[in-house]
């Protein structure tokens, strides 16, 4: 077995990197958790669209350092429910452990102020 420190899952032997947040895989089992404390425990940092809103989200967080999980809502869930973002009612929470909200709400602080950057050529048609 081997496993991701940071997202904490195990994956089969011969996967050498984490397919949720990329980093280097440490051999062995999972060490065991201790009990989850009041500041580990995850909290609502905000409400997206859909999933893949979500990942775009916790990609820039897992950049800051930052933890974080989507808890998806809506009938359809799984692969299927990726293919079919912007088409249901569905949406998704971020979530990210309590003592890391504050630095969690500066980042999308940050994302949401800043100005949208885009390739040259691939500007929108306004």
């Amino acid at each position: 077995m081997a496993y991701c420190p940071r997202c904490q899952y195990e994956y089969q032997e011969g996967t050498a990197r984490c397919p949720d947040c990329g980093g280097d895989l440490l051999p062995g089992a999972l060490p065991k958790a201790s009990a989850p404390t009041a500041a580990s425990q995850p909290v609502r940092l905000c409400t997206v669209p859909d999933v893949s809103a979500g990942d775009i989200l916790r990609a820039a967080l897992a950049e800051h350092g930052i933890p974080s999980y989507l808890r998806r809502h809506g009938p359809i869930t799984g692969e299927l429910g990726r293919v079919t973002d912007g088409l249901t009612e569905d949406y998704a929470i971020v979530m990210v452990p309590a003592n890391r909200l504050g630095e969690a709400q500066r980042v999308l602080a940050a994302i949401e102020s800043g100005p949208v950057i885009w390739p040259e050529g691939m500007e929108p048609e306004e």
